[in-house]
């Protein structure tokens, strides 16, 4: 027999053993382990974002499977009695929710595990799946748990990281887990150690397991920070977020990090986020994700204003061939479809990564092969640029790690401009026939950079002529730290 107690209007029973095994645990609350669930919390209790709730289901709706923390989808019936936990939602394709003020019926929103009470949705989907409250899962002495209370341990920031590729996208479904589920699983296969993160969105255990299946070194997204979605959170615990994540990835070994970006750029919290200087020191290169060429035309300027460099299109525009010629010839840029976004030949001089992270038949190589044959030493660049400025610039005095520049604008001792190269902010040199090139990256460490290449036939659009180049408006050199 359960036991019970009741202070006021709030009744705490005891959670048994059996009602726990038969209760299905989603895939939101799955870091709370199962002994903790101890008693069950109802009456005049008002839930709060990310507290763990036990509820019957009533009625059949939109969601017809609920993720089970294993991953695995179970078909949901009335009377299923399933774990979730409460927090607001933000879906332009589904639902808008919110945690509602008592534990009367509400809605399961999404199927990793979402309850919330709709306020609108879209006409494309059918009405919400009802649910009934149980009771608020407590611990032994009636305190409701939290997801929260269950958050990977905080790590300090390390002293390096990764290279970071974020994919940003113009909203729902544009291909932002598809592009870094290609590009991670490409650079797997090449034996590097890729690490993900889903840093904002609704908890969802298909864009978790399908980085695993990728060959993901480690997956990690907000629910593991104490957060089963990030609609209506402050924009500090979001950066505090963001970074944690990263920081967690670094420490576990991976090489190189690529992060998502939820819903759209002007989504709410996205637009704050773009604003971040803390989310922007995590990244190091952009891929945009858009369903059309308009979209995708205006994402890239959206993130051009908030300093953001994007180096590729991807998304659901490159099914139609139309939709590539538009957007390249809007923007200039290499417009990518699934088979390049996983091919790392491309991908790895593109992404700025450094090849030596590849390790499987002869990747590193292939990746030097397939930049071009015009390969020049970092040295001999440095010692080129001396003789032309008469030893001005001593090697000790060029740091690679504090130069980047775009546009003519000086970032640090070496500036590129249209045609020229001045060496600190005064003397201005002829422009290099070597850095006659759209764009150009030099993988570096401190002075150890290995190699720099001139050709950029590989960044093209799939639709364009393989003798056909591209046309050049101005030329950047971007230069990138090497992995640690």
């Amino acid at each position: 027999m359960s036991r019970s107690t009741r202070t006021r209007d709030v009744a705490v029973l005891t959670f048994s053993g059996m009602q726990r095994e038969q209760a299905i645990q989603s895939f939101a609350a799955r870091r709370v382990p199962v002994e903790a669930m101890q008693t069950l919390v109802s009456g005049a209790v008002r839930p709060r974002t990310g507290d763990v709730v036990l509820a019957r289901v009533s009625r059949i709706g939109n969601h017809r499977h609920i993720e089970r923390m294993n991953g695995r989808r179970s078909v949901l019936h009335v009377g299923d009695e399933i774990i979730l936990v409460y927090a607001d939602r933000y879906a332009t394709d589904q639902f808008e929710s919110y945690v509602p003020t008592n534990l009367d019926s509400a809605h399961l929103v999404a199927s990793g595990g979402i309850a919330s009470l709709v306020k609108s949705r879209s006409t494309n989907v059918r009405a919400a799946t009802q649910i009934d409250p149980i009771g608020l899962i407590g611990d032994e002495r009636g305190c409701p748990l939290n997801i929260a209370d269950f958050a990977l341990s905080r790590v300090e920031q390390t002293s390096s990281r990764p290279h970071t590729i974020a994919v940003f996208g113009t909203a729902m479904n544009a291909g932002k887990t598809t592009t870094i589920h290609q590009m991670l699983h490409g650079f797997a296969k090449a034996g590097a150690k890729p690490g993900a993160a889903k840093v904002t969105g609704t908890g969802s255990g298909n864009d978790y397991w399908v980085m695993l299946d990728a060959g993901a070194h480690r997956m990690l997204d907000f629910t593991d920070a104490g957060m089963a979605s990030t609609f209506n959170h402050s924009i500090e615990r979001l950066e505090d977020v963001a970074e944690q994540l990263v920081y967690n990835l670094t420490i576990d070994g991976c090489q190189v990090i690529f992060l998502e970006i939820a819903d759209g750029l002007f989504q709410q919290e996205n637009q704050y986020l773009l604003r971040s200087p803390r989310l922007r020191a995590l990244i190091d290169t952009v891929v945009f994700a858009a369903s059309d060429s308009m979209g995708a035309t205006c994402g890239v300027e959206t993130l051009r204003q908030h300093g953001y460099s994007t180096v590729a299109i991807s998304g659901t525009l490159t099914k139609s061939p139309l939709a590539i010629q538009e957007t390249h010839e809007a923007l200039n840029l290499p417009v990518l479809g699934l088979d390049e976004i996983n091919d790392v030949h491309i991908m790895t001089p593109l992404l700025g990564i450094d090849p030596s992270i590849l390790t499987t038949d002869d990747a590193e190589d292939e990746v030097r092969q397939a930049a071009g044959n015009d390969l020049i030493d970092v040295p001999d660049i440095i010692e080129d640029l001396n003789d032309r400025k008469d030893n001005a610039l001593p090697q000790s005095d060029f740091s690679l790690l504090e130069v980047a520049v775009s546009d003519s604008k000086p970032m640090g001792d070496l500036i590129i401009a249209d045609d020229a190269v001045s060496l600190g902010f005064d003397d201005v040199l002829p422009y290099p026939d070597w850095l006659d090139v759209p764009s150009l990256q030099l993988l570096s460490g401190e002075l150890d950079a290995r190699s720099v290449s001139a050709d950029t036939s590989r960044h093209r659009s799939p639709t364009e002529p393989e003798t056909q180049a591209p046309e050049v408006e101005e030329r950047e050199v971007k230069l990138v730290s090497r992995s640690a």
